[in-house]
């Protein structure tokens, strides 16, 4: 690859681990301003859309990879990395699944900071952003499971399409 090519590429790679720790601090910061008593005035989470959260989420991540393997070809899958662009979900679903599990945990952990009391509305809201990451957690644990054979071994450039040790 010329040189002028791969240092844009790293630039970009540059680029993407800021964004992606921005999302992850701008999460956490959200999930601890989440419980304020404005935001909570007009919300009513209860222990019923906890438990349909946690139960949809792994099946989500599971058609996520799946759709993307067969529709868009995705295949094989590069492993999730901090340096490149997680809105990518049908060509790089692996790399997009691990940074919203990473914010949804970020979102969970702020909104524990603010300590709400148990069984209040609060409480519950803190339930819902953790069965959100911990529902994500467990679908990516499955597709690591299920598509092991299907995930690159190395790193893959996912814009070249091959083995980026070059």
């Amino acid at each position: 690859m010329p040189v002028g090519i791969r240092g844009a590429l790293m630039g970009a790679s540059n680029l993407w681990g800021v964004v992606n720790l921005v999302l992850i601090a701008d999460a956490f910061r959200e999930g601890y301003l989440s419980l304020t008593p404005d935001r909570l005035r007009h919300t009513n989470p209860d222990p019923v859309l906890c438990l349909i959260i946690l139960l949809v989420m792994p099946p989500f991540a599971l058609w996520a990879v799946t759709y993307s393997i067969r529709r868009w070809k995705a295949d094989p899958l590069p492993r999730p990395s901090w340096n490149r662009n997680p809105l990518r979900w049908w060509r790089d679903p692996l790399q997009a699944l691990f940074v919203l599990t990473c914010i949804m945990t970020a979102t969970a952990i702020g909104s524990g900071v603010r300590q709400p009391t148990f069984g209040s509305v609060g409480f519950w809201t803190l339930g819902m952003y953790a069965c959100l990451a911990i529902g994500l957690f467990v679908g990516q644990i499955l597709v690591y499971r299920i598509y092991r054979q299907r995930i690159a071994s190395g790193q893959v450039a996912p814009y070249l399409g091959r083995e980026s040790g070059e």
